[in-house]
């Protein structure tokens, strides 16, 4: 099973949910784990994980709403966004008709030359946007990574995001600018596709617009083809002619009409001929601007509506994430925990609070975090072997203290235990906490960091220097970083 674009939405709002800082009395973890049992329940064990995380972000916005009514939940269908497209749609339409009425009636009433300038200028524009979209679509094999997102996508999406989440009035709870935030860059790739197929819609039919004009002063109306030009000495008759069979070519073999020659041309020039009836120009200018614009781009149409029917029933949202092994760690039935070990280091009860809420903001709330009792590795030299089970960790962090001297035969040696003695692809995350040492002299810190780099890196182990007692943002980010990386 794959997700739809709706059901994206749903397990991002409930992830953010689960990992907001201060959720208030909307959700506890105790919810999280009664919300895991119940969607294994209702899935059943022959589930995809897929079908498992979307029925689970399901019954979490339910289970919300039926305690909750005055607070309820519910992300809806944008509205404004399709009303705003439809609207351009006719604008489009509509300036496209307006565009050759105004250009008829004051650049050449009554008459249309033999170049006709409106319609050959949007030629020339539409073929410069297809080179520049085959260069761009080229150019994207040898760029590593997905584009980034460019403003006017972001505003795009934070737009339809809004409008999904309804009045803001309602939401006074800061976890759901995150969601807004997260929502707009992962939907970015198809909001893209739909900006690109609305331009695309718009450009196709202001085409049509400024050919139905020119198709209907043809029925209604008596016009005349002709050219003049005030440098003859610089434009004859065999340079339009070889302009007017580059442009006209399409039409020319669509409606299987012949490009006059540049001695028919010759006779059109304006004085001293007075031209001549323009139908035949009139057909050739309709068949080549269809097969030059707007066939193209109905074409950039079907595709970017498939790119979006694709994406809406298939989202690709990332599932690999600390959040996401945590859920699927779930799903197949284990255990869901974190252990922390500290080592020959007593880790206070705020110093447990901010780490425990930090674990929390990655993993979310179904997790179990268990702060083990510090090892020592003394008279008991296996006392490490309490916190360890083979399987059943999502991930296991040892706690050092920056003030201690990093050794090899103790510090290196437990983690190499550690890292035999538990299942692999468990990330082991050894922290070396840097609020307990705060020397003045900086240059003094710095040597102490390098010293523990410096013995970790011989067993291939890199040590994320945090200060837990303060647990900043940027202490999150970096541990965020470290275990979605690991993992």
């Amino acid at each position: 099973m794959k997700l739809t674009e709706h059901q994206a939405q749903q397990v991002t709002l409930v992830r953010v949910l689960e990992q907001a800082q201060d959720p208030g009395s909307v959700w506890s973890a105790s919810d999280a784990r009664e919300a895991t049992r119940a969607a294994r329940d209702l899935v059943g064990t022959k589930a995809s994980f897929a079908e498992f995380v979307a029925r689970r972000a399901s019954w979490v916005l339910e289970d919300i709403n039926r305690r909750s009514p005055d607070r309820a939940i519910a992300l809806r269908q944008p509205r404004w966004p399709l009303v705003a497209g439809q609207a351009l749609a006719v604008i489009a339409l509509a300036a496209g008709f307006m565009t050759d009425l105004l250009a008829t009636n004051f650049l050449h009433p009554g008459h249309i030359n033999v170049i006709e300038l409106p319609l050959v200028l949007l030629i020339v524009w539409n073929l410069v946007f297809f080179g520049w979209s085959f260069v761009r679509w080229v150019l994207r094999w040898f760029r590593r990574g997905p584009p980034p997102a460019g403003p006017l996508v972001e505003r795009f999406g934070a737009w339809r995001t809004a409008e999904s989440l309804g009045s803001g009035k309602k939401w006074p709870r800061a976890w759901l600018d995150t969601f807004r935030h997260d929502w707009s860059r992962l939907s970015a790739p198809v909001n893209t596709v739909r900006l690109k197929m609305a331009a695309s819609l718009a450009s196709m039919l202001f085409t049509l617009g400024a050919l139905a004009h020119l198709f209907y002063r043809a029925a209604f109306d008596h016009y005349t083809a002709g050219w003049k030009t005030t440098l003859t000495s610089s434009i004859d008759a065999s340079l339009v002619h070889s302009v007017v069979s580059w442009v006209l070519a399409p039409g020319s073999l669509l409606l299987n009409r012949p490009i006059p020659d540049a001695r028919h041309i010759e006779s059109l020039r304006m004085p001293p001929g007075s031209g001549e009836v323009a139908e035949n120009w009139i057909w050739l200018y309709l068949g080549s601007v269809v097969a030059w614009v707007v066939l193209p781009r109905l074409y950039l149409v079907a595709l970017n509506a498939f790119a979006r029917w694709r994406m809406c029933r298939h989202f690709p949202l990332p599932m690999h994430g600390a959040y996401f092994t945590t859920l699927r760690a779930a799903w197949r039935g284990q255990r869901i925990g974190v252990s922390v070990v500290p080592f020959r280091y007593e880790l206070s009860p705020s110093l447990r609070s901010h780490l425990g809420t930090m674990l929390e903001r990655i993993y979310g709330l179904a997790v179990d975090i268990t702060v083990e009792p510090a090892v020592l590795m003394g008279d008991d030299a296996t006392d490490w072997k309490k916190p360890v089970r083979r399987e059943g960790h999502v991930a296991v962090i040892v706690i050092f203290n920056l003030a201690a001297t990093a050794e090899a035969d103790a510090h290196g040696a437990l983690l190499r235990r550690l890292r035999q003695s538990i299942d692999d692809g468990t990330p082991v995350v050894p922290i070396v906490d840097t609020g307990a040492y705060r020397p003045e002299d900086t240059e003094r810190f710095r040597q102490r960091c390098n010293q523990w780099r410096q013995i970790l890196d011989k067993i291939a182990f890199k040590p994320l220097f945090l200060d837990l007692h303060t647990a900043g943002d940027d202490d999150l980010k970096a541990l965020n970083s470290r275990l979605n990386r690991d993992d």
